[in-house]
């Protein structure tokens, strides 16, 4: 027979809950630090023994707790930080269930001693795995101290999957170092089996908190302030010489709470992307202001996981401002992707033509300072190869060309760039398709394409444009449409007009395979020097420079 159902004792409901809130010594001294910055602190001690199993103490000078309150805060579900339902939709301060200090005193020995700033007396209150044991007056500095000890004795079962001292070492030196780079208005001082690990000095300086934590040079770091009318992005990121091999230097909050949120992370290096190299990640803090009621940290125990309303809009910002510090910070060097190999990015400046023009049009005059690029020819039908100063140069060509595709289309340099050929054709791409097609038309006209909505719900296309010089006109605009509306239907950072240019771009390129005349390439290099960033608009680099010392050396000449 099964068991009957019944309702579970207030004691195992209370370690149920717990488990959930408390999974290791590091969510302790999350959770006790979170509740030291809420009170305003501005010195926060955290001292372990024995990777926090044996012992963990958070000492602050804060606001302290009201003697008459201090029992009250150890009970499950009592917190200053709410008042009535509608808080829970603008939740301002990093703590705000009541939950930490219960949970944490269900599965351990605690002790908390506590005086406000105007108080002549502290008071100390303990408690052993969920009893209370005594409450006295005793003298102590103001602010609060709590003791945890046995963290875990009477839940085995926890105790025994936990990772080694090491780990939870590693997991709290982790957690210290993100929050003391979100509050760098607090001191941060880290004890580990009686010896100081680091300590901050609580003077709002990020760069130099960056180098306690990673011992990088100061001129390593690019300042990042950028904000509009909803969202405000401030901290510092690493330049793409200082990338490392996983993410666990890369350090989001957001309103002053640390998140791990993947759409942030992968945003964020989307906008490195044409910079370093695949498989590395910078390093990075930064902070995101947004209106408390467009976030909801609600949404899992330990608050780490956020959700945010008008998501797109808040990526799209991201996006742009790292982006934009980047290309107007990295020096204008060649960035390293293999042993023999550079990508040419920034301002181009080491890829060079040969003189030569096309026609009146001023746009495509070279730049006088740069060195001569000698065109040698093409390879597999693939790349262009030319012969520079320091070096042999190879241009994708596909690559090359989509990237001057999507800028002239970004720019609705239409008539200039392009011609247009005569399509007036009717396409039924289904509903869902069609929908997206037609949400998004007014891009479309931008882009040069004369199209229209049919009244049976499909698509009339009559012109587009194509670029005659490639030979690249587009014949299959059923495929064309589909693959956009599929694009348009992702969740991308990228605007409808951009997530159209690209495919675009992509659809129209001179292909792989192609092969092409002397005039075409130069034409086409020429080109690729007058855009603003010589990268493909997937991030992937169009031009890699083999140097002539790795050659000689390969030689042993």
């Amino acid at each position: 027979m099964p068991n009957s159902i019944k309702k579970l004792s207030k004691e195992i409901s209370i370690l149920i809950a717990a488990g959930e809130v408390i999974e290791r010594p590091v969510s302790v001294i999350k959770e006790l630090v979170e509740n030291s910055i809420d009170a305003d602190s501005r010195i926060i001690i955290i001292e372990i023994e024995k990777g926090g199993f044996n012992f963990i103490s958070v000492s602050d000078n804060g606001r302290g707790i009201d003697s008459a309150e201090i029992k009250l805060a150890f009970e499950r579900h009592a917190t200053s930080k709410i008042e009535n339902k509608e808080d829970i939709y603008e939740v301002k301060s990093l703590g705000f269930r009541g939950e930490a200090l219960s949970a944490i005193n269900a599965v351990s020995e605690v002790e908390c001693i506590s005086r406000e700033k105007n108080s002549n007396d502290a008071t100390k209150i303990s408690f052993s795995f969920g009893k209370f044991i005594k409450h006295e007056t005793v003298g102590s500095n103001y602010g609060t101290k709590i003791f945890v000890r046995n963290l875990f004795k009477n839940m085995p079962a926890r105790y025994k999957f936990l990772s080694s001292e090491k780990s939870e070492k590693s997991k709290i030196i982790q957690f210290l170092n993100e929050i003391s780079l979100t509050h760098t208005n607090i001191s941060f001082e880290l004890i580990i089996d009686g010896r100081r690990k680091y300590k901050t000095d609580g003077n709002n300086s990020i760069i130099s908190i960056m180098d306690t934590i990673y011992n990088l040079k100061h001129n390593g770091f690019i300042k990042l302030n950028e904000q509009n009318d909803n969202f405000e992005i401030d901290g510092i990121l690493s330049n793409p010489d200082n990338c490392f091999g996983n993410r666990s230097r890369m350090k989001v909050s957001i309103n002053g709470r640390v998140v791990k949120n993947s759409s942030i992370y992968f945003t964020i290096e989307n906008s490195y992307k044409p910079f370093i190299e695949h498989r590395r990640f910078p390093i990075i803090s930064v902070d995101i202001k947004i209106p408390h009621k467009i976030v909801d940290v609600n949404v899992h125990p330990q608050k780490y996981e956020v959700k945010f309303l008008s998501e797109h809009d808040l990526l799209s910002f991201i996006y742009t401002s790292i982006s934009k510090i980047l290309n107007n910070n990295v020096p204008p060097k060649s960035i390293p992707i293999k042993t023999n190999q550079e990508t040419i990015y920034q301002n181009y400046t080491d890829l060079v033509h040969e003189q030569m023009s096309f026609g009146n049009e001023e746009s495509l005059s070279l730049k006088k300072t740069l060195p001569i690029l000698r065109f040698v020819g093409q390879i597999k039908q693939l790349f262009i190869v030319c012969e520079g100063p320091d070096g042999i140069y190879l241009v994708d060509q596909h690559a090359a060309h989509e990237r001057i595709l999507f800028e002239q289309f970004q720019k609705q340099k239409i008539e200039k760039a392009f011609q247009m050929i005569t399509i007036n054709n009717y396409y039924d791409l289904g509903v869902t398709s069609n929908n997206k097609i037609i949400e998004n038309i007014e891009k479309f006209h931008e882009l040069g394409w004369d199209i229209d909505s049919s009244p049976s719900g499909g698509i009339i296309v009559r012109n587009i444009p194509y670029q005659k010089l490639y030979k690249t006109k587009s014949t299959d605009i059923t495929e064309l449409l589909q693959m956009i509306s599929r694009d348009l239907e992702k969740k991308q950072i990228d605007t409808p007009k951009e997530i159209i240019s690209k495919r675009l771009a992509c659809h129209n390129a001179v292909r792989a395979g192609q092969k092409l005349s002397e005039i075409e390439s130069k034409k086409l290099l020429i080109d690729l020097e007058n855009t603003e960033v010589p990268w493909d608009p997937h991030g992937r680099p169009a031009v890699i420079k083999i140097k002539y010392d790795y050659l000689l050396k390969e030689f042993g000449r």
